[in-house]
Parts: C-alpha cells; structure tokens; sequence
C-alpha cells in the first residue's frame, strides 16, 4: 500500500481533494512503471517509457493544481461565510 492510497482510504476528502490524491497516485504509480522499464535493459521501446514518465509527471502536476485550487476555494469560502 502507496501512502498516497493509505491517505484516501484512511479519511473522507471533498471531492476535489480526492480526485487530486487519486490523480497524485496515478502519476506516482505510472512513474514507478515508466522508472521500471527504463532501468530494464531488455525494454526494446525505451522511448515510450520516458513518454510515460514524462505523462505521469503531467498527471501529478495536475493533481497537485487541483489541490492547490479546492484549497485556495474552500478558503474564499470560509472567508465568505465568515
């Protein structure tokens, strides 16, 4: 079990804050993937495994904006209520 995955399951998240922990541990996993592949000198297409890993940072990266985004709404939205 990922820690990313031991995070999910463990709490209940809004619903942006779990799609960006689910989108971090696919990329998270895809990149381990992708890392395997490369490192494997009988990988023959080694050119779709940085595609991969350069995908998988992609899909971190956007994971990450979208915690940074429900972040920065949940706080506009406490300071509206507030």
């Amino acid at each position: 079990m990922s820690i990313i995955s031991g995070i999910s399951s463990s709490y209940s998240l809004p619903g942006a804050a779990a799609s960006a922990v689910a989108a971090i541990g696919t990329g998270s996993q895809q990149l381990a993937q992708a890392a395997s592949q490369i490192a494997d000198p009988a990988t023959a297409n080694v050119a779709a495994a940085l595609l991969g890993s350069s995908q998988a940072l992609l899909i971190s990266q956007v994971g990450a904006a979208v915690a940074a985004t429900s972040n920065a709404m949940m706080g506009i939205l406490l300071d509206v209520t507030a």
